[in-house]
């Protein structure tokens, strides 16, 4: 069993292993020239850059004002944290705007997650600077989140008509962002399963 201390740096430690992980795939994207051809997905990833240098900068203030030591099991953190994902991501793929946007989707829900157990870590051992950061970062990736799934079918749609040799309706961009963002109201997260 771990002490307190311990256990801090470990939670601070795989949220700045993950955050950085994600930050540097990131970056790799905003260099390729498909995603800067495309406006609006070129805006949402410059934002989810900043957001995610605001985090980094911010864990490691915190990580500094617990000494937590987290240099040293960053690398561990993201290995476990990723597993077979983390050589995936980023690197097999063929640089299509459409994929890129679904690995960040992927990866921010992944970061999602973490801050949503770090949060409750940091409730659990009445440390408020970690319980509350960790919900503001939350907040600052769920409306990149939704932003991703609406940009996400635009770009699918409209690759599908420079990429397939066959009949591709490229205008249903819109209708499976309005059927997407219906999947997940209120109205229907509240239905029975």
């Amino acid at each position: 069993m771990s002490n307190r201390s311990d256990a801090i740096q470990k939670h601070l430690s795989d949220q700045i292993g993950l955050e950085r992980h994600i930050l540097e795939a990131i970056e790799r994207q905003r260099e390729d020239e498909k995603l800067r051809e495309e406006v609006e997905a070129n805006k949402l990833v410059i934002q989810i850059e900043r957001t995610l240098n605001q985090h980094v900068t911010a864990l490691e203030s915190l990580a500094e004002a617990y000494d937590a030591q987290v240099e040293s099991v960053v690398k561990k953190a993201v290995t476990e944290l990723l597993g077979v994902a983390a050589g995936l991501y980023d690197k097999v793929r063929d640089h299509k705007v459409s994929r890129m946007l679904r690995d960040d989707y992927t990866a921010l829900s992944l970061a999602a997650m973490g801050y949503t157990a770090f949060h409750t870590f940091g409730l659990g051992i009445k440390e408020e600077r970690i319980a509350n950061l960790a919900l503001s970062h939350l907040k600052d990736l769920t409306p990149l989140l939704v932003e991703l799934s609406k940009v996400l079918p635009v770009m699918v749609a409209k690759e599908g008509k420079e990429e397939y040799d066959f009949a591709f309706d490229h205008e249903v961009g819109t209708l499976a962002v309005s059927n997407t963002q219906e999947a997940w109201s209120t109205e229907t997260l509240h239905q029975p399963a």
